[in-house]
């Protein structure tokens, strides 16, 4: 019988073998919302499940850091981490100790490094987008369904979520287009090394990490090169902003522009691909809530969100406290690690009505799938929401004679990413 005693929220195998574990979420909100959670393999934390508390923690970046570490992970897990920074810090020359990424950070450099790179992702620049992304989504549709009608099935996952999201970030970041296929196989085998799919003959997790990390780090180091060299301040792509930007008078360190594009390449790929692969599920397995969309496409703002909420990719972010506080009456201490689980709190009940329905027509609907709020909320947000509603627009015409061939092919990387690998589907019979 499940009980606090009893559930467990770390065990990714159970997250690939039945989703998320929703069931466990509403238990802790419901009985102990700022939970200790212990169980073997991972050091004591707090798990926060309420909308409201992810929220609370999310903005109070003073007293919960994000400069110590940012996920829950097991020993093995922690030990590949580290050894993969020191390897980095060898390889360009920084303490090892140097943050990894924004996500990293605390302000001042937080901030800062940030404001850098913001004009490339304000709404005004990403509507200044609108018409190539809304071209590029058709004709990935198109292709997606050539593809159906030759071979008589195709994947979601990879024949179309993931076009749009490679080069809306490619281009971002200024990375040639005949590059483009490389990097999305080097961002999928560094985040999902863990899966045997994802190997070479005769590699292990480890080595397929080192594999596919090294070639990416590589390969941005090149870039940043080239536009260090070119110091254009007229450059409008993020990393032509990083080369040339500076905080507090200082240029940026190399190892800080390479971090910075090699984040943004990995984290906006598989994000906003997963988003997209998953909101398409969600319409298949919910034929009322397509035939509501197809039937009024002025709903696709609506939709976009709900997708997001239904979603939430992005499983987990921690903190840690740094002086002692105190939520919901439980005492947290300084230097303990807390743990924000944000499908749970977009499916919490006191926020969301019917939390657990999929419903495109929510008007109330404050989800927190790019991270909640403070300053750490995703910076490619109004980006992500675009790539959507492009293909969502393009692919509705094609959806509803469309059905899943399968249940697809899931899992959640490092309990921090929902993957889906696979997600078949073919003209109805």
């Amino acid at each position: 019988m499940l009980s606090l005693d009893t559930l467990d929220i770390t065990d990714e195998q159970a997250y690939a073998d039945r989703g998320y574990p929703y069931p466990e979420w509403e238990l802790l909100r419901r009985q102990e919302p700022v939970f200790w959670y212990v169980r073997p393999g991972f050091e004591p934390f707090w798990v926060v499940t309420k909308h409201e508390d992810i929220a609370w923690v999310s903005r109070n970046t003073k007293l919960f850091s994000s400069a110590q570490r940012v996920t829950v992970d097991t020993a093995d897990a922690v030990e590949m981490l580290e050894a993969e920074l020191e390897q980095r810090a060898q390889m360009f020359s920084h303490s090892p100790t140097d943050p990894p990424a924004l996500s990293y950070m605390d302000s001042p450099r937080h901030r800062h490094l940030r404001q850098i790179m913001a004009p490339c992702f304000t709404p005004k620049a990403v509507k200044a987008l609108e018409e190539r992304f809304t071209g590029l989504a058709t004709t990935y549709v198109q292709e997606f369904a050539d593809r159906i009608e030759q071979h008589g099935s195709a994947d979601v996952a990879r024949h179309l979520a993931a076009r749009l999201p490679v080069a809306a970030i490619c281009e971002l970041v200024g990375a040639p287009v005949e590059d483009w296929d490389s990097i999305f196989d080097w961002t999928e085998g560094t985040t999902a090394a863990a899966d045997p799919e994802y190997r070479l003959d005769g590699e292990d997790a480890e080595a397929a990490f080192r594999r596919n990390i090294t070639a990416l780090n590589g390969y941005v180091a090149g870039l940043a090169q080239q536009r260090i060299a070119a110091a254009d301040p007229t450059g409008t792509d993020v990393l032509s902003r990083l080369a040339v930007g500076r905080v507090e008078g200082e240029p940026l360190a190399f190892h800080e522009i390479l971090y910075a594009v090699f984040n943004l390449l990995v984290a906006g790929i598989g994000t906003t691909r997963n988003a997209t692969t998953g909101g398409i599920q969600a319409l298949l397995e919910h034929p009322d809530q397509l035939r509501l969309l197809v039937d009024d496409p002025s709903l696709v703002d609506r939709a976009v969100e709900e997708i997001l909420r239904w979603t939430t990719i992005a499983v987990h972010f921690v903190r840690t406290c740094t002086q002692d506080t105190e939520l919901r009456g439980r005492r947290i201490r300084k230097g303990e690690t807390v743990a924000l689980w944000y499908p749970s709190g977009n499916r919490d009940e006191d926020v969301f009505d019917d939390a657990h329905r999929f419903d495109i027509t929510r008007e109330h609907n404050p989800q927190i799938a790019f991270g909640g709020h403070g300053e750490h909320v995703c910076l490619g947000s109004h980006l992500a929401r675009l790539e959507l509603r492009a293909v969502l627009r393009a692919v509705l015409p094609l959806l509803a004679d469309l059905e899943l061939v399968r249940e697809p092919d899931s899992s959640v990387l490092h309990l921090q990413v929902a993957e889906i690998k696979r997600l078949v589907v073919r003209r109805k019979k």
